[in-house]
């Protein structure tokens, strides 16, 4: 079957939303509730500095960034999209890249020219992105991994699924992952659950398989007992790609970053152990005890003493990432959560972005997190399968001569934030002003070969005609801005060489699915290159980690 249309060159399954202290379940709700304080500067109204000097190996481009060209138009039938950011690999080895995308309980594969290779039709939704790795280094080629309501799926290249495969657990994953967490030197797939466990006096959301399908030791860590925990940690559900994994404690190894839905965050290491609180948070153990409230102070004490004042954290849709923050060789904890008060009566208190250790401890520049206060819309579901704004960071070298990296994201204002490592900030920029227009994160790839990325991402809409797709630079400056059809696309683009000659196209899955029509717009992107892609898909790679790897 053919599904595209090349150009020429020139039932709704609703979220539900807590528990230990400071923590009450929520639930979905419609719209947003005005701006707030936001402002009414238009889009890319913001004021912009000059152009940072480049982060990348330039390739003889210039500053310019041409304007995406559609290249092709992908479809199979009318299946809408959730939050599955696509995937573009090769997966079978034959030098044309395959591209991957999920649409409703559809996972598509095809190829540039629209032939369609391979269609899973499965349980239900596929919420997160698919992971693209190489899972079974003794068959040939790359396997691709996703999970459907309680079911995680494996195939290899030619479209087989995996002995072992499906693996029923609970319902509904909504994050899956992949990386080597028992050192064994293979990747494990690790996934994250809406639906609790809870047995023993525990309750576990998180299940690690090794790639024959077969549960990885010490998983479920809470419930077998593997994680150490006591009655102080407070484990609750996770409701959109609330996963990384990555070395936190600099042993080789890679460890399991879960933030909840509520002011708790789960972390393990690849036997199920709960890492340690450090001795400061009294009463508490494990990390998982450790209440997320600003004051660093309160904190420790675990507690507010104003409950209707204090400011916490509420993790719900954080999409968290590692990287090392402040250059001590040692990957930190960041993560960007929505803020209530501590007594959960006011909810619309923005967004903040915390660095942490692995005992929950902070660096010094982050004792209290970036905290962007405005508020337009982003926290609550607005029905007819239009869902929350995933609070998701990309983690990306914007400016070389600020030490470290930087942050960008999405506040509920209607703009993106840049942060840098300090905590300061470098810039925002507005890409709406009304209510009911969010975005799922950012991607970052140098688009114009100079060395220096820009950030890409799009809107989605409650109504049809609000969606887009734009493109910064690294500067924040609005440097094109694509109207897309209908309600927009919710998932993550991906930017990758689709075709193979050298410059970069923009993968992006729409919302809404036109049959036998529209699904998923490939725009190419003339004068890009490809030596410069620090964060180019949803979550920030194809085995959608979240980790970033800084070179010396």
């Amino acid at each position: 079957m053919i599904g595209a249309l090349l150009s020429s060159a020139c039932g709704s399954e609703g979220a539900s939303k807590e528990s230990g202290p400071g923590s009450a379940s929520g639930g979905s709700a419609s719209g947003g509730r005005g701006a707030g304080g936001a402002g009414s500067l238009p889009i890319g109204g913001e004021p912009v500095g000059d152009l940072p000097a480049a982060s990348c190996e330039a390739e003889g481009g210039s500053e310019d960034v041409s304007e995406p060209v559609l290249l092709a138009t992908l479809f199979d039938r009318w299946h809408e999209g959730w939050l599955g950011s696509p995937a573009v690999a090769d997966l079978d080895g034959d030098g044309e890249n395959e591209i991957i995308v999920p649409r409703d309980r559809l996972l598509l594969v095809w190829h540039l020219d629209g032939t369609l290779l391979h269609q899973h039709e499965l349980p239900g939704r596929i919420w997160a992105p698919p992971v693209v790795a190489d899972l079974r280094p003794d068959i040939p080629g790359l396997e691709i991994a996703v999970a459907s309501r309680q079911r995680i799926h494996a195939w290899d290249a030619e479209g087989n699924e995996l002995p072992g495969f499906p693996f029923d657990w609970r319902d509904e994953l909504r994050a899956l992952a992949a990386a080597d967490i028992d050192g064994d030197g293979y990747l494990e797939l690790v996934g994250v659950t809406t639906g609790k466990l809870q047995e023993n006096g525990q309750t576990d959301i998180l299940i690690a398989l090794h790639a024959d399908g077969t549960p990885v030791s010490g998983f479920p860590p809470n419930t077998t007992g593997a994680s150490g925990c006591d009655d102080a940690c407070y484990v609750h559900s996770g409701y959109d790609q609330t996963l990384a994994l990555g070395d936190v404690d600099g042993d080789g190894v890679d460890d399991i970053l879960a933030p909840q839905d509520n002011a708790y965050v789960s972390l393990h290491d690849g036997t199920g152990r709960a890492f340690d609180a450090a001795p400061i948070f009294r009463g508490k153990t494990k990390f998982p005890g450790i209440r997320f409230l600003h004051d660093y102070e309160l904190a420790q004490q675990g507690w507010a003493d104003d409950e209707a004042s204090a400011n916490q954290a509420h993790f719900t849709n954080t999409a968290p990432a590692i990287v090392d923050v402040d250059g001590d060789g040692v990957a930190e904890l960041v993560m960007l959560g929505s803020v209530q008060n501590a007594a959960q009566t006011d909810r619309e208190r923005g967004v903040a972005l915390w660095v942490v250790r692995h005992d929950g401890t902070r660096p010094d520049a982050w004792l209290e997190p970036y905290h962007a206060s405005d508020f337009i819309d982003g926290l609550w579901d607005a029905g007819d399968n239009i869902v929350a704004a995933t609070n998701q960071v990309t983690v990306v070298d914007l400016d070389p001569e600020s030490p470290g990296v930087e942050f960008v994201f999405a506040g509920f204002d209607g703009r993106i934030h840049a942060v840098s490592a300090a905590n300061e900030p470098l810039w925002q920029q507005r890409f709406t002003d009304q209510p009911g227009v969010l975005t799922g994160g950012l991607v970052a790839a140098d688009l114009s070969k100079d060395g220096r990325p820009e950030l890409v991402f799009t809107t989605y809409s409650t109504e049809a005609g609000e969606g887009s797709l734009f493109i910064l630079g690294a500067n924040g400056a609005v440097l094109h801005q694509i109207e897309l059809p209908d309600r927009g696309a919710m998932p993550v683009p991906t930017v990758a060489d689709v075709d193979g000659d050298g410059t970069l196209e923009i993968v992006v899955s729409l919302k809404d699915g036109v049959d036998r029509e529209r699904q998923v717009l490939v725009y190419s992107v003339p004068g890009s290159g490809t030596r410069c892609l620090p964060w180019p898909t949803g979550r920030g790679n194809l085995r959608r980690t979240g980790f970033v790897a800084l070179s010396d």
